[in-house]
Order: C-alpha cells, then sequence, then structure tokens
C-alpha cells in the first residue's frame, strides 16, 4: 500500500510540475509590459506585432477595425458594460492607465465605440 502512495505521490508531483512549466513557458512569450499582463487585453493584441515605439497593433473582435494600441494601457473588463459588442455592427470599450503621481496617482483613459450602420436592428 505505501509503494502505491508513493508513486501516486510521485505523479502528482510531476503533473504539477509539468503543467508549471508549460504556464510559465507560455507566460514568457508575451511582452513584459502592462497591457499584456492582463488577460483580457492581451486577446485583442499581437504580441508578434510592435507597429511603434511603446505600441502594439490591436484588432477588434468585430474584425472591422485594426489600430495603434499603447503597451501601458488595459481593456477594462470588470462589469459587463465596460465591454460590449454586438455581432460585426457594434463594439465599445474603454482602457485605462493608472501613473503615480507625487503622492497621488492620475488615470488616462481611452474610450471606442464603433458603430456600423445595421438596417436588420
Amino acid at each position: 500500500m505505501k509503494k502505491r502512495t508513493k508513486t501516486l505521490s510521485a505523479i502528482i508531483t510531476g503533473v504539477a510540475i509539468l503543467i508549471g512549466g508549460i504556464w510559465l513557458i507560455n507566460e514568457s512569450r508575451y511582452p513584459n509590459v502592462p497591457a499584456f499582463d492582463n488577460h483580457f487585453t492581451r486577446k485583442f493584441l499581437n504580441k508578434d506585432k510592435k507597429v511603434n515605439d511603446g505600441f502594439y497593433e490591436f484588432k477588434s473582435k468585430t474584425g472591422q477595425y485594426t489600430m495603434w494600441f499603447p503597451e501601458e494601457y488595459q481593456v477594462s473588463h470588470k462589469y459587463r458594460e465596460d465591454y460590449t459588442r454586438n455581432g460585426e455592427s457594434y463594439e465599445n470599450w474603454s482602457a485605462a492607465y493608472i501613473k503615480p503621481y507625487e503622492s497621488d496617482q492620475q488615470t488616462y483613459a481611452i474610450k471606442a465605440e464603433f458603430s456600423e450602420n445595421d438596417t436588420k436592428s
């Protein structure tokens, strides 16, 4: 019985190390900037396409547009209304960057709304 417990413990430890290693390798593929620290923002950005110093390519989930996205910003997703989309005809999102300032902080924000005329709705 003890041999079986040791084998099972070794298997669980091995699987945990393997999963941890895969996770670390996957995380190291992303640039070390605030935009890629946020998993939601990361879904919009192309990690391999730095378009200019401090900007990455942002691709809309509607597939209708791309833009330069600042690497310090993160797309908000705390509340339901922070990111909304209706198929390919409408998308609304906001992104923010909080910068320390003296003994306080300043918040910079981007708000984007994409709306295409949709005669069906």
